[in-house]
């Protein structure tokens, strides 16, 4: 289940998801071997959808693979409750890649954040390094639907999908933004929002922040 759980996570429950098996023994601590193995093992189980080419292998979730996390999902409900409606995350102001002005500047996102998020978001991104209870529960997040922004192409590049989820931080409407492509550390977070974060608020690398982020 860690390794189904991890897939999803990835994105393959959409769509096909290039995948190194060397990679995801890392995410679940085991071996390569091992998860190869286990790979097989879902597949024949028609739990996954698995095409190996020369160049490496790509994955998706089948409907029964789909259907058999939320299943347990809806188990553990039962036996722990109902999860919470929103989730506050924790940590440390850092600065950013400075691909957060590049991305959030597109007019093509920038068109969807005002119709599904509502608001026009500042030029840049507000980056907050989690503490390790927070990086737990950004988990969370991967795994859940939140709101779809549509990737796109231009005749130079392709754009990929951001998952946002509606947030609040320091009193100000936000929303906390996971790119389908990104080169930012596991344990750092996203912020967009119409307020330019740092400057209204004065704050620094190191100080410290959270954003209550709405499930």
């Amino acid at each position: 289940m860690p390794l189904l759980l991890e897939l999803a996570r990835q994105g393959t429950e959409e769509k096909f998801c290039e995948v190194s098996s060397r990679e995801l023994a890392e995410q679940v601590d085991s071996s390569r071997q091992t998860v190869d193995r286990r790979l097989d093992q879902l597949s024949e189980a028609n739990l996954i959808d698995r095409e190996l080419g020369p160049e490496g292998q790509a994955i998706r979730l089948t409907s029964e693979g789909s259907h058999f996390l939320r299943s347990i999902w809806m188990n553990l409900e039962e036996v722990y409750g109902a999860p919470p409606e929103a989730l506050e995350l924790s940590g440390r102001v850092t600065s950013g890649m400075g691909e957060g002005s590049y991305y959030v500047g597109k007019e093509e996102y920038r068109k969807q954040f005002r119709e599904k998020l509502g608001f026009d978001p500042y030029p840049g991104t507000f980056d907050i390094k989690l503490d390790v209870r927070s990086l737990m529960l950004k988990k969370r997040l991967e795994i859940s639907e939140g709101i779809k922004i549509e990737g796109f192409a231009t005749e130079e590049r392709s754009f990929g999908d951001v998952k946002c989820f509606p947030a609040k931080i320091k009193e100000e409407e936000a929303a906390v933004v996971l790119p389908s492509r990104t080169y930012q550390e596991e344990d750092v977070i996203e912020v967009v929002s119409p307020a330019k974060i740092r400057r209204k608020y004065g704050l620094e690398d190191g100080d410290g922040v959270s954003v209550e982020v709405e499930l």
